[in-house]
């Protein structure tokens, strides 16, 4: 039996929301805003209703023709049957919709979303997987069937051409291949070769010894490296001006770099403002946000947990004369606490993974920072987090999105929150 069904908004996550005349709530990824949608198929979930299959019956105006031949099989870009300024408004909605419903926040000033350099062929690196018949791809939306795409309309020109040449040297050994079930490719602006980073099936070294001759034939073409396998193989990033930051295969680095260098432009510029002097980043990576802050005039201290992320931000520090920071390797949680009971701190910048900073509140609120700049990919863990922090002395200034993935649902926020009370 087919429902029609009216989208009143989207959610976080990027699906449409519908109110249905039970009372229920339904979700339909896809949709937009507006639409009228028949649903042909859905299911029950605990408290709502999802739809798996439905048609387009009044379409919002801000719904274009996605420049993808592979947008329906391939689970990677959910918003490019968006139109580009929708994205933007839509992206600051969903964040001033998680910010208001998880985190409680009545009063929010004017929330706006930066637009990327560029809408398409943005992207620095992808990640593939690889099935036990060697063959690359991306999974299907959720699901973890494998869609075999001859090109991504999001990846930067040299990265298309990378990956259309990995998936040709793979298909050629797909037994070889096979031993392996995953790999990053990256290419950095200025870089002499793409690098691939792959995560092998088994243990690494008896697997690349296994598939020696297709490791060969891909040298000749990428930089190779294996997950679980030390290796020197860090490479230089460009940051604003002369500046860059070297970032090793295994440690994180955005998905696109030009917006990335605008957020650590507006990290900077706000730091300033505020009159911070010194700084202490937590998830530091490779440093991106450190090299930044220091070349400003600030001090501080970036404080990681993967040797090799801590090695390649010592390398940018000293190679570029920023001796007033200091890179740590530890725990961000006890390397704060010990911060605590030293010198007072202006700035606490954090860059979490997807899954928050929820660890880091008590210590934080400990530390009592002037200032935490909060950098998320996720708008509701952002606000959760931001939550807690409120209700330990802190109040949320503002927030400001940046478009790091066109074409997405997803969206990177920048918060600044100021210390109230002691």
């Amino acid at each position: 039996m087919t429902e029609e069904w009216r989208i009143e908004k989207l959610v976080p996550g990027g699906a449409g929301m519908a109110r249905l005349g039970d009372g229920r709530v339904g979700f339909a990824t896809g949709a937009l805003p507006n639409e009228r949608i028949a649903v042909e198929a859905s299911r029950v979930r605990k408290g709502y209703v999802e739809a798996t299959r439905f048609r387009i019956v009044a379409s919002a105006p801000e719904r274009v023709s996605p420049p993808c031949a592979f947008v329906e099989a391939c689970g990677g870009c959910d918003f490019l049957h968006v139109d580009y300024d929708a994205q933007l408004r839509l992206k600051a909605a969903l964040l001033r919709e998680a910010l208001e419903r998880t985190g409680g926040f009545r009063e929010l000033g004017p929330i706006e979303v930066q637009a990327s350099p560029e809408r398409l062929g943005y992207r620095s690196r992808v990640r593939v997987h690889i099935d036990a018949g060697g063959r690359v791809g991306f999974f299907a939306r959720k699901s973890h069937r494998l869609v075999a795409v001859t090109t991504c309309a999001v990846a930067r020109p040299e990265l298309d051409e990378a990956l259309a040449a990995f998936r040709a040297l793979l298909a050629a050994e797909p037994r070889l291949a096979a031993e392996f079930e995953q790999a990053e490719l990256r290419v950095a602006p200025g870089a002499r070769l793409p690098g691939v980073h792959l995560s092998a099936r088994s243990e690494p070294r008896a697997a690349a010894e296994r598939a020696r001759r297709l490791l060969d034939t891909l040298a000749e073409r990428f930089s190779v490296t294996l997950a679980g396998v030390p290796s020197n193989s860090a490479v230089r990033w460009p940051l604003d001006g002369s500046l860059g930051v070297w970032v090793p295969p295994e440690a994180f680095v955005q998905v696109n770099w030009e917006v990335n260098v605008l957020v650590g432009r507006a990290l900077a510029r706000g730091a300033i403002e505020r009159g911070a002097r010194t700084f202490v980043e937590l998830y530091a990576g490779a440093g991106n946000f450190t090299v930044v802050l220091l070349a400003a005039g600030l001090s501080g201290t970036a404080i990681e947990n993967r040797t090799e992320a801590v090695a390649a931000a010592r390398r940018s520090l000293e190679e570029q004369g920023l001796g007033r920071g200091v890179v740590v390797l530890g725990d961000a949680v006890q390397a704060l606490a010990a911060r605590a009971r030293s010198e007072p701190l202006d700035l606490a910048v954090l860059d979490p993974p997807r899954t928050g900073a929820l660890e880091l509140v008590e210590p934080l609120a400990r530390a009592e920072p002037r200032f935490i700049a909060y950098c998320s990919c996720d708008p509701v863990t952002l606000a959760r987090d931001a939550r807690a922090l409120v209700a330990r002395g802190y109040a949320l200034e503002s927030v400001r999105g940046f478009d790091m993935f066109p074409g997405t649902h997803h969206v990177e926020a920048l918060a600044w929150l100021r210390r109230t009370a002691r």
